[in-house]
């Protein structure tokens, strides 16, 4: 996975400049080197990226999976990405960490009806939350996997 922690900062003329560019370069590389292996792109939410701001950037450099954050509807996003570029994510660390058992499987299980299992690889939109219970986190897999084997 490429993840760009600070490119969110950066406004799209910048971007494009500093670190679109270097994206693709990378990604090339890896591709190069790992024809076979899958590139995930990630870029954390910031001024300039939340909201799906960089969505159509990112699937243009070559990545084969862009990971979305928590800051747009994955049908959404789902709808900016081209189809053949798979997407991974998004459910909300903050529902996570301070969710109920409930609430997780209800945000969880419209992000799994949205991927469809189509190109889509369950996630969160960001980093786990270190005060996350784990008790959370393991209702998150097991009901992810539950809802897999279900269909």
């Amino acid at each position: 996975q490429v993840f760009d922690s600070w490119a969110g900062h950066l406004d799209e003329s910048a971007f494009i400049e500093f670190a679109m560019k270097y994206q693709k370069q990378v990604i090339s590389s890896i591709k190069a080197r790992h024809p076979d292996t899958p590139i995930i792109i990630y870029m954390a939410p910031d001024t300039y990226s939340k909201n799906g701001q960089r969505l159509s950037l990112l699937a243009e450099t070559g990545a084969d999976i862009v990971s979305i954050d928590h800051t747009i509807d994955l049908q959404e996003a789902r709808n900016i990405i081209p189809d053949h570029i798979g997407i991974q994510g998004n459910l909300d660390p903050h529902i996570l960490r301070d969710g109920s058992h409930d609430q997780i499987r209800a945000v969880t299980e419209k992000c799994l009806k949205v991927g469809n299992g189509k190109h889509h690889i369950m996630n969160l939109g960001h980093g786990i939350e270190a005060t996350t219970p784990e008790e959370n986190a393991a209702f998150f897999v097991n009901y992810v996997h539950e809802f897999i084997h279900q269909r």
